[in-house]
């Protein structure tokens, strides 16, 4: 009984019952910055918009080809970063709950891929690579708890990088998906008006209005999604700021409850954006 007491007041002492909130902060962080879809949708909107143009449009259609083509190697730059970020998280959430981490290897790999096949540059793999080095270094070396404020404290800075990055991806994905939306609706309301004509074909009317219709459910669909993600991904930054700029006291009750809140921020962006 005496050394349960002292167990406990021990592990009391040292933070390691408070850190809980620490740990479904890493969690949920995780899943979020793990969420690829829309990043997909980004790199496949220039196909997509091909859809809405007609087939004797050669040149727009060149146009968007080599578009798509562009954005072939900001896809894999997306996907090391959603990683990175969705690996660290990961680490957070196994050290807050004394784990040893155990998802390094995978962003090393990713980056050195990424770095040799020309979609990353040197400049933009930095902050992902050093992410990688110190998962792989919490790995080897079977950091545990205690080393919780040293690995805040180092990734912060390329962590930070990487997230706003992934931002401004989503920022230029909204951008672009209004010009995919303005194709479409100019697309369908043609194929309509054409169909319409002195009656001409009713039924070839009716299917391009319910296709314009569908088409902007979707739209309205991702419209949505963007800033909810942009959201989640801004507040998995502060919170993360948040534990920097409070590391050397992480079990300070005002932090761990400013972590609370944004963790509950976070889950329900992420829920509302995988619901959409």
């Amino acid at each position: 009984m005496r050394f349960l007491t002292v167990c406990a007041l021990a592990a009391l002492l040292s933070g390691c019952a408070n850190l809980q909130a620490v740990r479904e902060f890493g969690q949920i962080s995780s899943l979020s910055a793990g969420y690829t879809r829309l990043s997909d949708d980004y790199a496949r909107s220039p196909l997509v918009n091909k859809t809405y143009t007609m087939e004797a449009d050669a040149q727009q259609r060149a146009r968007l080809d080599a578009e798509y083509q562009q954005r072939l190697p900001q896809a894999a730059q997306l996907q090391v970063y959603h990683k990175t970020v969705a690996a660290y998280m990961a680490t957070v959430a196994e050290l807050a709950g004394d784990d040893i981490p155990t998802g390094a290897e995978e962003v090393d790999g990713l980056v050195d891929a990424a770095v040799k096949a020309d979609h990353l540059s040197e400049a933009n793999a930095a902050p992902a690579r050093a992410i990688g080095k110190l998962l792989t270094d919490a790995a080897l070396n079977g950091y545990r708890h205690r080393e919780l404020k040293k690995v805040i404290a180092d990734a912060n800075q390329p962590i930070q990088a990487v997230l706003a990055s992934l931002v401004q991806s989503m920022q230029a994905f909204d951008a672009s998906l209004k010009i995919e939306r303005a194709n479409a609706n100019r697309y369908y309301r043609a194929l309509h008006a054409q169909a319409r004509d002195n009656n001409r074909e009713p039924v070839a009317a009716e299917l391009a209005w319910a296709g314009l219709n569908a088409a902007n459910a979707q739209f309205d669909e991702r419209e949505k999604a963007i800033p909810l993600y942009i959201a989640s991904l801004q507040r998995i930054a502060a919170a993360h700021q948040a534990l920097y700029d409070g590391r050397e006291h992480i079990d300070n009750q005002q932090l761990l409850a400013d972590l609370k809140r944004y963790t509950k921020q976070i889950r329900a962006a992420y829920n509302a954006v995988r619901a959409l």
